[in-house]
């Protein structure tokens, strides 16, 4: 079985918003028992414990405070070489392990979403992410974030794809703002991609603007100032605006410049 049709039979799940709690418990049973899927934390580095750690102690360490962006990347681009030699077991690995991320990014595309939309928009969602395992550059920082950017861009697109083949009730809909969300996901992934702004940048101002998370929230988690991320918006915003000016950048019929 390809990594490909792995993913899919995970994401294929009969019941309504199911693929996630599928690939959980596939994700369980990996790190499960007496040989669990594990890395070598000695040669990942960056404050990992020197000794082989399982994925689920993995996933924990990542998401703890001590966790750095030179942790997260060096972990990713280690589950990332795994998973490319072809074991579908550290495909669903890395699954796992962004597991959160996951859940997170299809709460929020979910939310503003008919629910009748919600499997093909998880699966969709775990396609991408897996299809990006083959192809995202783990030599650039921020794997993790960049890897769940495409995710998002999956779910977004399985949405605007069954809006538009499927009748549905008016009072479903979402507003206008939902509706075209996919376009600024789009020109902002591009961005990053082009190196317009980082894909630190793009995260931020697709949280802030696009989710209606405060600058002030995301600060307390990431225990930095809101000062600081405030300029980061701007100065990511400013230099968003100036390479739609000189067609670097397509321009979408959206306002990223909302008050947030």
């Amino acid at each position: 079985m390809t990594n490909q049709q792995t993913v899919i039979s995970v994401a294929g799940s009969t019941r309504p918003g199911n693929a996630l709690a599928v690939a959980e418990r596939s994700f369980q049973l990996l790190i499960t028992g007496p040989n669990p899927l594990a890395i070598d934390g000695r040669s990942v580095g960056h404050g990992l414990p020197a000794r082989s750690v399982d994925l689920g102690e993995l996933r924990t360490l990542l998401l703890g405070p001590a966790a750095d962006d030179d942790l997260k990347d060096g972990a990713w681009a280690d589950l990332v070489r795994r998973a490319r030699v072809g074991d579908p077991a550290w495909v669903l690995g890395c699954v796992g392990v962004a597991m959160p991320g996951l859940k997170n990014t299809a709460a929020r595309v979910l939310r503003s979403s008919p629910a009748r939309f919600a499997d093909d928009i998880v699966s969709e969602l775990l396609i991408e992410f897996v299809a990006q395992l083959a192809q995202i550059d783990i030599g650039r920082p921020r794997i993790p974030a960049r890897l769940m950017l495409w995710a998002r861009k999956g779910a977004l697109r399985a949405r605007g794809r069954e809006a538009f083949l499927v009748p549905c009730d008016p009072w479903e809909l979402p507003d206008r703002a939902d509706a075209s969300g996919a376009d600024p996901v789009t020109l902002l992934l591009d961005a990053a991609r082009k190196k317009i702004i980082t894909p630190a940048a793009a995260e931020l101002i697709i949280s802030t603007r696009l989710d209606g998370m405060s600058v002030q929230a995301i600060a307390r988690d990431r225990r930095v100032p809101a000062s600081k991320l405030y300029r980061q918006r701007e100065a990511a915003e400013t230099r968003l605006v100036a390479a739609i000016r000189d067609g670097d950048l397509s321009s979408m019929h959206s306002d990223l410049s909302c008050e947030g």
